[in-house]
Order: structure tokens, then C-alpha cells, then sequence
């Protein structure tokens, strides 16, 4: 994959930890899906941000990261969540498990995302 200098000066660690672990994460998606290269975005959809999906170590890791400095660099949407933030007793969800989720939600909100979750 074809990466710029700025690109490469992250991967090396030159824009922190927070940025290095994230660009590490969409080159190995792109060299998964055989991309050339990377493209420009305006704005960004994370998706499948459920605690059932995630877990413990997932939500461990989200915290971390969010504490070692991540931030978005364009606007950023979190959809869908794993439940109802207002009504997810009516859904069944478990206090336990509510807690978890807004615990996932928080640490992407740490990091400047916008907690839209208009699927959930």
C-alpha cells in the first residue's frame, strides 16, 4: 500500500500513540481489501459498537485509547448502539449490560464522537 509521508510519519510514532494505533488498524484493513492507497474523508460512520460485539477487552481498549489522547479528525457518528439509551429496559437489557454500553458510548464520546445512534 502507497502511504504519504504524513502517513508513514504517524505510523512511525511521530503524532502519538493515539494516532500510530489507529492508522494501524485502517492499513491493515486496506491491505486486507487490497487497497493502493489511502483516501481523503469528510466525515466517518462507526458502526457495530454493541457491547455484545465488543466485550470486556473490547471496552478496555476503547477506554485506553480514549485516555492515551484519541480524537477524530472529522466529524464522526456512533450508530447503531447495542440498546435504547432511554428505554433499554423495555427492550430486556440487563442493568449489567446497560452500564457496559454507556460506558462503550462514553469512551467514543471521549474521543469526539457524536452519539447520534438513530438505528438503535
Amino acid at each position: 500500500m502507497r502511504l504519504t509521508q504524513e502517513e508513514q510519519a504517524t505510523l512511525a510514532g511521530q503524532r502519538g500513540l493515539a494516532e500510530k494505533r489507529a492508522l494501524e488498524i485502517i492499513v491493515t484493513l486496506g491491505r486486507v481489501y487490497g487497497a493502493e492507497r489511502l483516501i481523503p474523508v469528510e466525515s466517518v460512520q462507526v458502526a457495530g459498537v454493541s457491547f455484545r460485539n465488543l466485550g470486556d477487552a473490547g471496552l478496555e481498549f476503547l477506554q485506553d485509547w480514549a485516555s492515551e489522547g484519541a480524537h477524530v479528525r472529522v466529524p464522526t457518528t456512533l450508530n447503531p448502539s447495542g440498546m435504547d439509551h432511554e428505554q433499554w429496559q423495555r427492550q430486556g437489557c440487563s442493568q449489567t449490560f446497560a452500564a457496559k454500553q454507556m460506558q462503550v458510548v462514553s469512551a467514543y464520546q471521549a474521543m469526539g464522537i457524536e452519539p447520534t445512534c438513530t438505528c438503535t
